[in-house]
């Protein structure tokens, strides 16, 4: 029996790439918007942004320039055939800017007109070093874009259902802003959402007085103590508010924080990870870097929010 979709809708501009040959790339989308067709109203707009390196003159311009957008509409079709989810018609953005950051502000700038609630989009995973950079196109949208975003790993298993929302707050004034639209979200595709704090602290310098130690241990009981207390204080103002399911996670393991928040969502994988990526000057190259290694690795669907 098909589930009853709910009386919310999401729009989505979806950054396809037409020359990604893997087949996962698309697959992965697509598990992803079957689940959230059976949700909500979808409306996906499909988007192929065409840089300048792909442009060959002068067919990009004049009469020209309706053959050759012609022509990239019907290759986004071929890429798009046998997709088992609606979709709008798909369009080709041409850009003349020679920066990677121009491409990303159209794609941007598009979906903001078509009034998208999100942007969808693959990162590329990629092994040694260069996995670091996750992609140069992804990695830019993330930095810039002002609307969420949406990543999926294409190396990640096909999305069956979601039920859960992990998201790793650090109990801060911004995090719980963004948990404003983590619970909207939630609520439009019936998930509940899962608060995860990560409890990060040195490891006692070797040499102290046994006191010394007694007192550090007991200060770090206390702080976990507090941060159970704040986090379900939070969880039962938004459960009220939203009308949501809201767990607790608090990770008192010596793992990275990236590692932790992943193993959580490993261990739900009917789940879907939502983080903020801070910037600032210091972190304009960074990126937030706890972020940045999560939609990396991540074997669930990252939402991204800009803070």
């Amino acid at each position: 029996m098909q589930k009853q979709k709910s009386n919310h809708s999401i729009s989505i501009a979806w950054a396809i790439d037409i020359l990604a040959t893997d087949k996962k790339v698309r697959n992965s989308a697509e598990s992803l918007l079957k689940v959230l067709e059976k949700k909500t109203e979808l409306s996906v707009h499909p988007l192929y942004v065409v840089r300048l390196a792909e442009q060959v003159e002068p067919f990009t311009h004049g009469e020209g320039k309706k053959v050759f957008l012609n022509n990239v509409g019907n290759a986004i079709k071929r890429w798009l055939k046998g997709l088992k989810v609606s979709t709008k018609e798909p369009q080709a953005l041409l850009q003349k800017g020679v920066y990677l950051r121009s491409d990303v502000d159209a794609l941007i700038g598009h979906a903001k007109k078509i009034k998208a609630d999100l942007l969808l989009v693959n990162t590329h995973a990629r092994k040694g070093f260069s996995r670091f950079w996750m992609g140069s196109f992804a990695e830019t949208l993330m930095h810039h874009s002002t609307l969420p975003v949406l990543f999926l790993n294409p190396s990640a298993k096909p999305v069956q259902e979601i039920r859960e929302i992990i998201f790793p707050t650090n109990l801060s004034l911004g995090a719980e802003k963004s948990l404003h639209l983590v619970c909207s979200f939630a609520k439009k595709i019936g998930a509940g959402v899962t608060l995860y704090n990560n409890v990060e602290y040195f490891v006692a310098t070797p040499g102290l007085s046994f006191t010394e130690t007694a007192v550090f241990t007991d200060q770090i009981a206390k702080d976990v103590k507090n941060r159970k207390k704040s986090l379900e204080r939070q969880a039962s103002k938004f459960s009220k508010a939203y009308g949501i399911k809201m767990k607790l996670v608090v990770d008192e393991s010596d793992v990275r924080v990236s590692d932790g928040i992943n193993s959580c969502a490993q261990k739900s994988p009917k789940s879907m990870i939502a983080m903020t990526s801070q910037t600032g000057p210091l972190l304009s190259v960074l990126v937030g870097s706890t972020t940045r290694r999560v939609v990396r690795e991540a074997k669930v669907p990252v939402l991204v929010f800009r803070d």
